[in-house]
């Protein structure tokens, strides 16, 4: 769902560097596989499988079926309290990555819909170091997935 090819060529390239197998993507609403995407990769768009699926929310469901874990992401203030509850939220050093999991990045708009968030096990939030002016709220997509990778990364390795 990420719409902007630096965004993604960013997310490609971190998710390379930290050791994810695989990407999928959407094919509606999401930025396509284009030159400018591997540019912005620095390369690993060719190094990493990446996947695209027409029908997100099946993936998902068989992803659910077949054991992952789904976690998506969010902006701290962004959350819904229909769509979530508090204990489905969760700061991302408190998170532990145990199993496989699929990791939902929303777009840099509007984030992850609510059809998708109410697929999650967990939404994951990027704390940050400061009380945040009003309106800078957020991390860019491209900066907050390698914030997320690298915690996921850090913790498997222990677990090795």
């Amino acid at each position: 769902m990420i719409r902007d090819p630096m965004n993604l060529g960013a997310i490609i390239r971190s998710a390379y560097y930290f050791g994810v197998d695989r990407i999928v993507t959407v094919n509606e609403n999401t930025c396509p596989l284009t030159p400018v995407v591997s540019k912005a990769s620095s390369g690993a768009m060719e190094l990493v499988e990446v996947y695209q699926t027409k029908d997100s929310i099946s993936f998902l469901k068989e992803m659910n079926h077949s054991g992952w874990e789904i976690v998506g992401t969010s902006a701290i203030d962004s959350f819904d309290e229909n769509v979530t509850n508090d204990s489905s939220i969760i700061r991302l050093g408190e998170f532990e990555w145990q199993k496989k999991t699929v990791i939902m990045i929303g777009n840099e708009g509007m984030g992850l819909s609510v059809e998708h968030r109410k697929l999650c096990h967990k939404i994951l939030t990027v704390s940050p170091g400061r009380n945040l002016h009003p309106k800078m709220q957020s991390l860019n997509v491209g900066v907050a997935t390698g914030v997320i990778l690298q915690d996921a990364s850090n913790q498997l390795k222990k677990l090795k």
